[in-house]
């Protein structure tokens, strides 16, 4: 019995695009149309009831025996939801174990850094304070050492200034 499967038509709307010429679609029309008359005359042996049936119950269920726990949890984690939240869960340990591995205990951090040595300047008066000040005089309470000229030609004058008894005694002391 021969059916035709797509007119000329219907097959040049599809694939005029895919060859040249309108030769070449004609070829190839007739090539598919004489490949679907071999199958339309080949004979097909019929069926029992229990063997259709049979094929159904088959291709219905898929395989007659039951899934493996192995394939049944690979089938859980072929899941693009399961594996995109794995696969975050994953990373963040990653994460958090290499920085834990590098990690080093946070410094204390001053409020205000003491720096170690601050030059104030105006025109004629230099002043030094600092952390190398504290240390050069750890006798005196927040010592800082004053330079001065009276005049641009005069010899600079040192005067270091500083605090004794919680700031209750002030000094001054010439360098």
């Amino acid at each position: 019995m021969y059916s035709q499967r797509l007119s000329f038509e219907e097959f040049k709307a599809l694939f005029q695009d895919s060859f040249g010429s309108q030769e070449e679609l004609l070829r190839e029309y007739k090539s598919f149309l004489k490949t679907f008359e071999r199958l339309d005359n080949m004979h097909v042996p019929d069926l029992s009831y229990r063997e259709k049936a049979e094929i159904f119950r088959q291709s219905w269920h898929g395989k007659t025996q039951e899934p493996s726990l192995l394939l049944a949890l690979l089938g859980f984690f072929r899941r693009p939801v399961v594996t995109f939240v794995l696969g975050i869960v994953l990373g963040f340990f990653l994460v958090s174990a290499i920085r834990n591995d590098q990690a080093e205990p946070p410094l204390p951090i001053k409020e205000s850094p003491e720096e170690l040595l601050t030059i104030e300047r105006t025109e004629y008066v230099q002043t030094y304070k600092g952390k190398i000040i504290k240390e050069l005089y750890p006798q005196f309470e927040n010592p800082k050492i004053v330079i001065e000229k009276a005049k641009e030609t005069s010899e600079p004058h040192s005067v270091l200034h500083g605090t004794l008894d919680d700031g209750e005694i002030y000094v001054v002391w010439n360098l």
